[in-house]
């Protein structure tokens, strides 16, 4: 039996026009899902999901900015909503270091200036090594931005509670 016969069929069974057709639509729908879906590709399996409370500090700014989260906003990135929510808020006077003319340091409350404490609780994706949140690493010392329907500030994991 010949691999390819006179009408061009592999095997006598298909077309090697059709078998390269089908490849290619193949390749092209997994470029799409990748392109799309990005690293979150779960062809084998699902992925773990974990509830998490973690509480991420945010970059010193004016208090006005801070009062447009609310406890109960929900999470968002991109163009949807993540199964994630602001449990609490805490603003806070924001003190820095300043040195004077003799080389002093003093710690001073800045005159503008709080500080913003926000706790939030979510489903997370628990993939080995990492947790993620959106597209967001879960870890202490990693930035993060707090996104809502109202305003979008960044910052730092300051905590993680299992």
């Amino acid at each position: 039996m010949k691999i390819i016969n006179e009408k061009g069929k592999l095997f006598g069974l298909i077309n090697i026009i059709d078998l390269i057709t089908i490849f290619l639509i193949i390749a092209l729908v997994l470029g799409a899902l990748y392109k799309f879906k990005g690293n979150d590709i779960s062809v084998l399996g699902s992925n773990k999901t974990k509830e998490m409370e973690y509480v991420v500090r945010l970059i010193p700014n004016y208090e006005y900015f801070f009062g447009q989260y609310n406890v109960g906003d929900k999470l968002v990135q991109d163009k949807r909503v993540l199964d994630a929510t602001i449990t609490d808020i805490k603003i806070q006077d924001y003190y820095k270091s300043v040195g004077d003319e003799n080389g002093v340091v003093s710690v001073q409350k800045h005159p503008l200036y709080k500080q913003a404490f926000i706790t939030i609780k979510g489903t997370v994706s628990d993939k080995d090594p990492i947790f993620k949140l959106g597209e967001q690493e879960i870890r202490v010392g990693c930035s993060n931005f707090v996104r809502t329907k109202l305003c979008a500030l960044p910052g730092f994991i300051y905590e993680v509670k299992k």
